[in-house]
């Protein structure tokens, strides 16, 4: 069965600060889920408008029963040349276009034709293919729950929702989104996105659903939020190795890259003058404590922590790519300064700050995370049974299978079925 936890992959993945602010701008949707059942339909005027005559897959209508649902068109078909505004699927009502899911293989696909020159333009699209099929079933969970909010939802509510979602979207998904697409900034989200096949208005309105999707099911999944401290013993003895650590170390650097210069010597000699330079202002302050780094690492250190003053929060043994490095983490004494350190990108030298050896975190520190952990599971269970309640009776349609159930897209076992 798909993850569907807390909060649920296919619903959306907010961090509590996110999750916060989505709560902050629902302050009425849930009761709004409790007033009574109104027509709803998400295929509004401007979809409608955007659909043209001539379609490379024509879905079927809203009056169509299942039988009368077309079959899934030929592979032949040219999905590369698909319009953004193409309808693909039907979820219970919701409707999925090609733009929902095309940018994102366009941005798989782009990052990997470049090491794939021997594929022919149908293998791309067969790939393509195969791809849209498995980001529509990705979304199977988060349009049954967007369906089962809107069915219950007022229409003129609805716009407020809306408004209320633009803030979350600036803070929470345009970061993620400038990041996904590899641009500078968020201006330059929206022509990329019209690149790939969609819109920000088509991300905005992923957006708004992941987000509705995520709150409804915290609002219909209800648990014992009482964890007993048996259980949670219980939990961390079969988890033991969960909680073990390996040796470890904070410590900061001095680095010089050699690419900086003709002469790797040149290097080695400028890393030297800076260590000479923290010798000389330690050796004025011979009772200092912790980090001594740091007013030259940032003014003159190559180490992609030199900003930071040099420093490296705990360091595992082994982590490493440079055994030089490693090895003197973990065999200097505290405090004490490395001899120059070589490495395949520059010189370096370390000072140990603090070290702690291999052990296992006692229960008494993480009886707080287990709790939690517990609680995240019951709620993964009540997610799981509450969904698979929706998925029973779900009504799907996809131009990749046909008239299809969620178990047979999601390649889930039904289970029992209901009478």
């Amino acid at each position: 069965m798909s993850a569907i936890g807390n909060p649920p992959s296919g619903a959306g993945s907010f961090s509590l600060r996110q999750v916060s602010l989505v709560r902050n701008a629902f302050r009425f949707l849930i009761a709004a889920t409790t007033l009574a059942p109104c027509v709803t339909g998400f295929v509004t005027a401007a979809f409608a408008q955007d659909r043209r005559a001539g379609e490379l897959f024509s879905p079927p209508t809203a009056s169509q029963s299942d039988s009368d649902q077309p079959a899934a068109p030929p592979k032949t078909q040219v999905l590369s040349q698909l319009d953004g505004a193409q309808v693909i699927a039907r979820i219970d009502g919701q409707i999925v276009l090609a733009c929902d899911v095309l940018w994102r293989v366009n941005v798989l696909i782009e990052a990997n034709k470049s090491q794939h020159p021997e594929f022919a333009p149908e293998q791309w699209d067969q790939l393509r293919r195969e791809l849209m099929k498995r980001e529509v079933a990705a979304l199977v969970d988060r349009k049954l729950l967007y369906a089962e909010f809107r069915r219950k939802l007022p229409e003129d509510a609805w716009p407020q929702i809306e408004e209320n979602l633009l803030k979350p979207f600036d803070e929470m998904e345009m970061p993620q989104l400038v990041k996904q697409l590899k641009v500078e900034s968020p201006a330059e989200v929206e022509p990329k996105l019209t690149q790939l096949g969609s819109s920000l208005p088509d991300a905005r309105r992923s957006f708004n659903e992941r987000a509705i999707a995520s709150e409804l099911l915290r609002s219909k999944v209800k648990i014992n939020e009482e964890v007993g401290p048996d259980e949670m013993l219980t939990y961390y003895q079969a988890h033991l190795a969960d909680y073990e650590y390996p040796t470890q170390a904070r410590w900061e650097e001095l680095m010089v890259r050699k690419n900086r210069f003709s002469d790797p010597r040149q290097a080695f000699a400028e890393l030297a003058t800076m260590g000479n330079e923290v010798w000389q202002r330690a050796a004025t302050r011979p009772n200092v404590q912790g980090a001594v780094f740091a007013e030259v690492a940032k003014a003159k250190s190559d180490g992609f922590t030199a900003k930071e003053g040099g420093l490296h929060d705990w360091t595992s043994k082994g982590s490493l790519k440079s055994q030089a490095i490693d090895n003197g983490l973990f065999t200097l004494a505290i405090g004490q300064m490395s001899q120059v350190l070589e490495s395949e990108t520059g010189f370096h030298i370390v000072r140990v700050l603090e070290r702690k050896e291999a052990g296992r975190r006692p229960f008494t520190e993480v009886q707080g995370e287990i709790r939690e952990e517990l609680k995240k599971e019951r709620f993964q269970k009540g997610a799981e049974e509450y969904i698979a309640r929706l998925r029973q009776d779900a009504r799907i349609w996809t131009t990749f299978t046909g008239p299809t159930t969620a178990h047979e897209l999601l390649g889930l076992n039904p289970g029992p079925q209901r009478r």
